[in-house]
């Protein structure tokens, strides 16, 4: 009798609690914990290493629990090896860039022969190409006219000068008293006739020319004059293909400029890399581990140092139904125990959660029946705010977005 009293008990229990969670108008466990999430509150770390450059370690001025500023020299290596390949470098550069200035130089002096050159051989080309077309076409006509002019007047002076010659041998005169008149009589019949043998000659020549104008040019004359044209000809085409060769000299300058190009991207790298042996603080913050000691080598990309930066941020694991008011640089309102006012947080990523973190694993399937996001959210470092805390958020406080 007492067992089955004892058992109406249990079972009114039973249905007073169950009637009473029903009442509680979702408040039960399962409820809040889905509508409240807490997390701890954690300092941001970053792991610094050296980018691409590796060696023994010359100087470390920073200790554990020490702060820095952004900028800060943490560590150095030693820089002697690319101090000598910089040295290199930078000499390959000057000697380039006084093989160009020496080319250029040479270039221009070349151009401004050539110039030269060219501009007398066309000047010989057209005269030898007028000269041939005067002996093809003979003399005009005002030309003859011109000729025979001149033969008149050569003719008109021998005459005049052989009438004189003929006075001076037929005068007569007595030179028995005065030898120095016969001698000066002498004298003057030499020059005249020498005079009367000059004129007859340019009168002959003068006659010539005219002849020869009135005959035109002979073949052997005309060969000779296509021949002037084509050497000249042949003179232009020569100094033309000089232009050639400076033409080969400029592609050499190409080639040494972009050898210079190459040489400055050399040196360029080489620079960066030494400022990569200098490692710097990324941000301000606090030492929190050094690995290596001072003499040691260390490898490109290792961590050498943990830095622990003056960024705080939370992480919060959401279901699919609640992720819709989580995105980048959204508000979320943040309680602490240690504050009375609410921290205003700005999320940072949202992105799918690790498996563990899902809710309500199927049995069956053995994959969660609802998807959890992770969604980590920074809030501003005040005095009052220390990692490890807790920080809490209403998901109904989240404005929709």
């Amino acid at each position: 009798m007492k067992k089955q009293v004892a058992a109406v008990v249990v079972l009114a229990l039973a249905l007073g609690g169950g009637g009473y969670m029903l009442r509680a108008e979702g408040k039960d466990a399962v409820t809040l914990s889905a509508s409240e999430k807490a997390s701890i509150l954690t300092a941001e770390q970053i792991n610094v290493s050296f980018q691409g450059v590796a060696g023994r370690i010359i100087d470390l001025p920073v200790k554990e629990e020490q702060s820095v500023k952004q900028g800060d020299v943490l560590m150095t290596l030693d820089p002697t090896d690319i101090d000598l390949q910089l040295k290199k470098a930078q000499a390959d550069l000057e000697v380039t860039t006084l093989k160009i200035a020496q080319a250029e130089d040479g270039i221009r002096v070349a151009e401004s022969k050539l110039g030269n050159a060219v501009k007398q051989a066309q000047i010989g080309l057209s005269q030898a190409q007028t000269q041939q077309a005067q002996v093809a076409e003979g003399a005009r006509s005002e030309d003859i006219e011109r000729q025979k002019l001149a033969v008149a007047a050569s003719e008109e002076s021998y005459t005049h000068a052989l009438k004189l010659y003929n006075q001076l041998l037929n005068l007569e005169e007595s030179y028995d008293d005065n030898p120095y008149n016969y001698k000066d009589h002498r004298d003057a019949v030499e020059n005249a006739r020498s005079q009367v043998a000059t004129l007859e000659n340019a009168k002959n020549q003068q006659q010539a020319v005219l002849d020869k104008m009135l005959n035109g040019a002979t073949e052997k004359e005309r060969q000779q004059a296509a021949l002037q044209a084509d050497r000249a000809a042949a003179v232009v085409e020569q100094q033309e293909l000089a232009g050639g060769d400076i033409a080969n000299q400029k592609i050499g300058i190409d080639a040494l400029k972009k050898q210079l190009e190459q040489q400055n991207i050399l040196l360029q790298s080489l620079q960066i890399q030494k400022d990569r042996m200098t490692l710097k603080a990324p941000a301000d913050g606090k030492i929190v581990k050094v690995v290596p000691k001072a003499g040691e080598n260390v490898g490109a990309g290792t961590p050498v140092i943990l830095l622990e930066t003056g960024k705080l941020y939370y992480d919060l694991y959401v279901d699919e139904t609640q992720v819709g008011k989580f995105h980048p640089d959204s508000a979320v309102p943040t309680h602490f125990a240690a504050l009375d006012d609410v921290v205003d947080g700005k999320v940072q990523f949202v992105t799918a959660a690790p498996q563990f973190a899902a809710l309500r694993m199927s049995r069956e399937k053995g994959t969660a029946d609802l998807n959890s996001f992770q969604v980590r959210v920074y809030v501003d470092r005040t005095e009052k705010l220390l990692p490890g805390m807790t920080a809490e958020v209403h998901v109904d406080e989240v404005p929709a977005q």
